[in-house]
């Protein structure tokens, strides 16, 4: 690789700026070389968190350019290639680890794909660039994970209508989710146990102000605003979209994990109301709000849009995007809801997520992912699912059924909005293997 690049250790920089804008190496590249970036470049997908669609669409469309035939399946756990050419196969089964959202190697991933493309730089080049990626992490800070998670507690509570004091004890609770889950990360092991637990303090916070009359709280508003992080709404929505397009394995798997969160939360907030010997008439009923005033409507996506730039691990750069791109998305999904109905509304707001992430995107060398994934997660329907297993707990049938039921509508419609976006602006899209 060229020096540039090896002057600057990208593993230890804030940046990545270097690996995928730098002077491209004149190496000679082999066969090996190209299966060896392949290979390097599935691994990219998985470790950016990529839904296994575009890691098979990407990774058959670089085959093509490369001059190989390849059969590539991507589930949620593993990926299977294999790549032909004269006469020669060579066949990789990649494991894949559930990671979170990297939106910065995201791009990267996009810069050093593109460059290959567009024969810029060689497969081993790329190779050698991709290697650098995939040991690269961010430094990461406690104070800013808490304040991020905070943030985004208080964004929901802002839609439902928190007041100061549920406003304040919304953010303390967030704070504490976020500092929690910056201790277990690299801990898969523990993620189950701290779902738990967070949701069991949450609970017992909540119910417990309730109960001992502290402070006018309403209970099942501060719970959901405070594990909004953990509700696995957008691992529902994609696992629909999967579904709907035929990727059974990945999208069962999705969401048998959406739903195993879900179970997950409801004990921790059983255990917490037993703690604190809440009320039994205390049910998982989220109140309507309605009529919230404009500031609320666009306060509320901005404060997220914001949040989630640390939370994904987005470029500083990003953050003014990726925030309009929620405010947009939440006012088109609120006006939508109120012409046409709740479901029309999700279907408007993915739509407009998509869409406008794919036209901007475009314009700035992004992966549309990096705007669209924030601005979705505002949609997505883990409130619902959560709200439907507490029903459950109460012996609420009929309420757990309604609500499940609604929970798969929303999560459906918001797949169907996002695809008909793609399937609209196809043309429109950064690169060719994106479509």
């Amino acid at each position: 690789m060229s020096a540039s690049v090896t002057a600057e250790d990208p593993t230890q920089s804030l940046s990545l700026t270097a690996l995928y804008e730098a002077p491209p190496s004149q190496a000679p590249t082999t066969v090996e070389d190209a299966v060896l970036f392949i290979s390097l470049a599935a691994r990219a997908y998985a470790a950016v968190d990529e839904i296994p669609a575009r890691t098979e669409e990407g990774l058959e469309y670089l085959a093509r350019r490369l001059g190989f035939t390849a059969d590539c399946t991507a589930t949620a756990t593993a990926i299977f290639i294999t790549l032909a050419k004269e006469g020669r196969r060579w066949t990789e089964v990649i494991r894949v680890h559930a990671s979170s959202p990297d939106l910065t190697r995201a791009v990267a991933l996009h810069r050093v794909l593109e460059r290959v493309a567009r024969n810029e730089i060689t497969p081993r080049d790329a190779a050698e660039r991709l290697t650098t990626l995939l040991a690269w992490r961010s430094k990461s800070s406690i104070v800013l994970d808490t304040l991020a998670s905070a943030l985004l507690s208080a964004s929901a509570a802002l839609l439902l209508r928190a007041d100061l004091t549920e406003l304040g004890l919304v953010a303390l609770l967030g704070a504490l989710v976020g500092a929690v889950l910056h201790l277990v990360a690299g801990r898969e092991s523990l993620v189950p146990l701290a779902t738990v637990l967070l949701a069991a303090i949450a609970s017992g916070a909540a119910f417990g102000f309730d109960r001992l009359n502290i402070a006018d709280i309403r209970p099942v508003p501060v719970l959901v605003a405070s594990l909004v992080i953990l509700l696995p709404g957008w691992r529902l929505t994609v696992s629909m979209s999967e579904l709907a397009q035929g990727h059974w394995t990945a999208g069962s798997g999705r969401f048998l994990a959406g739903v195993v969160t879900l179970l997950l939360l409801i004990v921790g907030v059983v255990v917490g109301q037993q703690a604190v010997a809440s009320d039994v008439k205390a049910r998982l009923i989220l109140p309507a709000a309605t009529n919230l005033p404009a500031w609320v409507r666009i306060l509320s996506p901005l404060v997220a849009g914001l949040a989630m730039t640390h939370l994904f691990n987005a470029r500083r750069k990003d953050a003014l995007w990726i925030t309009l791109i929620c405010v947009i998305t939440s006012l088109a999904a609120f006006g939508g809801g109120k012409w046409l109905g709740s479901n029309a509304g999700a279907f408007v707001g993915a739509f407009t997520a998509t869409a406008a992430s794919i036209l901007l995107a475009r314009r700035l060398r992004l992966p549309y992912a990096v705007l669209q994934q924030p601005a979705t997660v505002l949609l997505v329907p883990g409130t619902i699912g959560f709200l439907s297993f507490g029903s459950l707990v109460d012996q609420n049938v009929n309420r757990a059924i309604q609500t499940g039921f609604m929970m798969l509508m929303v999560a459906l419609t918001l797949s169907i909005g996002a695809l008909l976006a793609r399937v609209a602006l196809r043309q429109g899209m950064a690169r060719e293997f994106e479509r």
